[in-house]
């Protein structure tokens, strides 16, 4: 909305206030509505009612696509349209992502956004032997703008798509800054704030709008530091996904033993553990690049040890992986033995690193003990870092 129509707006309309983005509009009965933009007939044109809502977020041609699903990167592109139009808030994170990129003058489609972000999975992918990078590359990858914090190798009807969700990218960036913490000389209110943003990601209250209301700015060196190892544990996930689909379990688990729930669930785990053992041995060629992402998987599984730990103590909302993968402990200790020399950590290494995770339980307690808010794990909302924010501001009014 530009701002002759947002004069427009406030000048004809009693009580209407500017917004961050757009007006927002008082109704008699103290509903409020936010216009943060005014289609054209060139823009709706040949669309029906319900798909001028892709509109904000998608172009035309995607649109079109959208009705009739041909192929697997068309099915990606679904269900990242889908998740996006049934959250408003996504949708106004979405317009401030188009706003940055049109503003450097390439055109916008919402498949061409999302390849922006493709780093994780291309590298990983650039690191494996030829044969290997050849039908990976052939799969549609990347992420989805989803509140579950999850990933997984999807087969559709019209071929494998692999997906891992914003959310779980933003509760490794916030597990992070709680575990490492120390090692960049953060105060322990702010790795608590951190392990508090990374648990209600989890438990889907924390809202998913970080690139219109950061939680906190950290320093550049820090702030670089933590998304280097986020980016390694984001491409352990996916080489876990791929791992699935190069051992075969994409076709296994649909064939496993569904009278037998024991023996169900004993299959479910042994493809867990191969595949988190696969996703570094696929890197055999590659020491480094193995070496570090081993290091963001095993990482990326004591975060999920400590969200365990944290859930027995606190309560959570049932979590997509809890039935068919093994508890976050035995899947730490099951890829360091896999590795054994190969490891970039020892097991003395892996002690210290639940041993720091067992101080932040205990200070987590504490830290919900001295909150003046009644429900602070599960109010719909937003939890900052203290020392790394400034002023508070308002909701659709300042942001």
């Amino acid at each position: 909305m530009d701002e002759e129509e947002i004069a427009r707006l406030l000048q004809a309309i009693p009580g209407a206030r500017r917004a961050a983005d757009g007006v927002l509009l008082q109704t008699g009965n103290g509903d409020t509505f936010h216009v943060q933009g005014i289609l054209s007939g060139m823009e709706t044109e040949g669309l029906n009612p319900e798909e001028a809502f892709f509109v904000a977020f998608c172009a035309k041609n995607e649109i079109l696509r959208l009705r009739t699903i041909k192929n697997a990167h068309d099915y990606l592109l679904r269900m990242r349209a889908l998740a996006i139009v049934d959250s408003p808030r996504i949708v106004r994170v979405m317009r401030k992502r188009r706003k940055i990129y049109e503003s450097s003058g390439r055109p916008w489609a919402l498949t061409h956004y999302y390849h922006s972000l493709d780093s994780f999975h291309k590298d990983y992918i650039e690191s494996l032997p030829r044969t290997h990078a050849k039908k990976l590359k052939a799969i549609p990858s990347g992420l989805l703008p989803i509140v579950e914090a999850n990933a997984a190798c999807i087969a559709s009807i019209t071929g494998e798509v692999v997906i891992v969700s914003e959310s779980l990218r933003n509760f490794y960036y916030f597990m992070t800054l709680a575990v490492f913490g120390a090692n960049f000389e953060i105060g322990m209110a702010d790795r608590l704030s951190a392990l508090c943003i990374a648990y209600r990601i989890m438990n889907q209250s924390e809202a998913l709008d970080f690139d219109l209301d950061p939680r906190g700015v950290l320093p550049p060196r820090i702030e670089a530091r933590i998304q280097a190892l986020v980016s390694d544990q984001m491409q352990f996930t996916f080489g876990h996904e791929y791992a699935h689909y190069l051992c075969g379990h994409i076709s296994s688990v649909s064939a496993s033993l569904p009278g037998n729930q024991d023996a169900a669930r004993t299959f479910a785990y042994d493809l867990e553990f191969e595949a988190d053992a696969q996703a570094i041995n696929l890197l055999s060629q590659t020491p480094h690049a193995a070496n570090r992402i081993a290091h963001g998987g095993i990482y990326a599984l004591i975060f999920l040890d400590l969200l365990y730990r944290l859930k027995e103590k606190h309560g959570l909302k049932p979590l997509p992986i809890s039935e068919t993968h093994p508890a976050p402990i035995d899947r730490i200790w099951a890829l360091q033995k896999k590795l054994r020399s190969k490891s970039p950590m020892t097991d003395e290494d892996i002690d210290h690193s639940l041993a720091v995770c067992s101080q932040l339980v205990s200070g987590f307690s504490s830290f919900l003990e001295s909150s003046t808010h009644p429900d602070l794990l599960t109010f719909y909302g937003s939890i900052y870092l203290p020392s790394y924010v400034g002023k508070l501001k308002m909701d659709r009014l300042e942001f």
